[in-house]
C-alpha cells in the first residue's frame, strides 16, 4: 500500500509543519479537499478505483489525519515527531485499514468522532449486548 497523510482542515501554516513531519519519514501529505469527501479512502492510495462525484454539503471543522500504509512503529514515529514539531491536538487520527478503506471521508469521520466522544466519557465504544 502506497504511504500517504491525508489531511483534512489544516491551515497552512500548521500544513507546513505536517508536511515538514512528513518528509522525515519519506512520506508525502495529500490534503483532502471538502469536494472529495465522497470519494472512498481507499482511493486515495490507489487501492480502489475513483467515481466522479463531488460532496457540496456540511464540512466538519475538526483537524483529521489518515495514515495510510504505515506500520505500527511509523505511527508512533510520527505522532512522536508531531509533538516535538508542536503541531496543534489533532483530535481525529486514523491508520487505513482493509476495514475503512472503503468508507469515505464522511463516514470515517462520523465514526472517529464517536470513539473521541467514548474515550472522553471513559466508555467503551461498542457495547456489548447482554447474552440471552
Amino acid at each position: 500500500m502506497t504511504q500517504l497523510i491525508l489531511a483534512y482542515n489544516f491551515p497552512a501554516k500548521h500544513l507546513s509543519k505536517l508536511r515538514m513531519a512528513a518528509m522525515k519519514l519519506g512520506v508525502k501529505v495529500r490534503p483532502v479537499e471538502k469536494r472529495e469527501y465522497l470519494q472512498s479512502l481507499g482511493s486515495f492510495t490507489g487501492a480502489l478505483g475513483t467515481f466522479e462525484s463531488v460532496y457540496d454539503g456540511k464540512n466538519f471543522p475538526e483537524l483529521m489525519l489518515v495514515l495510510c500504509g504505515f506500520s505500527q512503529p511509523m505511527v508512533n514515529a510520527f505522532l512522536t515527531l508531531l509533538k516535538a514539531m508542536r503541531l496543534p491536538a489533532i483530535p481525529l487520527k486514523a491508520v487505513l485499514t482493509e476495514t475503512n478503506q472503503g468508507w469515505n471521508s464522511l463516514e470515517l469521520h462520523d465514526e472517529l468522532l464517536k470513539e473521541h466522544e467514548a474515550l472522553k466519557k471513559g466508555k467503551p465504544l461498542h457495547e456489548q449486548e447482554p447474552s440471552e
